[in-house]
């Protein structure tokens, strides 16, 4: 049975317990990874049979080494490397040759306006598609109540059950 591999990048630690979570939901159904971009392979091996990536939206998009680096400056955010994280890993990755792909992001609750502007899945969803990976679903958004946590009450199980849901609609659409 093919796995699932859940790569994500997290600063505060929200987003790593977002894809804990969709990864505990997919598991229900197919054998599951969990990795930290900056650790994950460039290379997917024939046994990945499904790619879910997400992380925190900084600045209206996914993060950058300045984005990091002022989070880790102005608010404590402690990571080895401001250098790399899931767009640089992205960036790196072999062509995905239509592998099914998900994609999930993390946002603050307010100011209301933040919900109607770019996220880091839009990009996310763009990387993926110009690897040349399918994106089977929507991107999902979790939220957090500000720029460092914690996340908005019931996120965490709405993960798990996001990722039950994609099992089954990859489950359904490989039969």
């Amino acid at each position: 049975m093919r796995s699932a591999l859940v790569v994500y990048e997290s600063i505060f630690g929200d987003a790593h317990t977002i894809a804990r979570a969709i990864g505990d939901g997919l598991a229900a159904t197919m054998p599951v990874v969990v990795m930290d971009a900056r650790e994950a392979p460039e290379f997917l091996g024939d046994e990945v049979g499904l790619l879910v990536v997400g992380g925190p939206t900084h600045q209206f998009g996914m993060p950058r080494p300045a984005t990091r680096k002022q989070a880790e400056r102005s608010m404590g955010a402690k990571f080895p490397s401001t250098d790399r994280g899931l767009r640089e890993w992205l960036h790196g990755l072999q062509p995905g040759n239509g592998l099914p792909a998900a994609a999930f992001d993390l946002r603050m609750t307010h100011p209301g306006f933040l919900k109607h502007v770019d996220h880091a899945s839009g990009q996310e969803e763009s990387l993926l598609r110009q690897r040349g990976f399918d994106v089977v679903v929507p991107a999902e958004h979790f939220a957090v109540t500000d720029t460092a946590g914690p996340l908005a009450d019931g996120e965490v199980e709405r993960a798990r059950r996001w990722g039950a849901t994609l099992a089954e609609r990859f489950a359904v659409s490989r039969a």
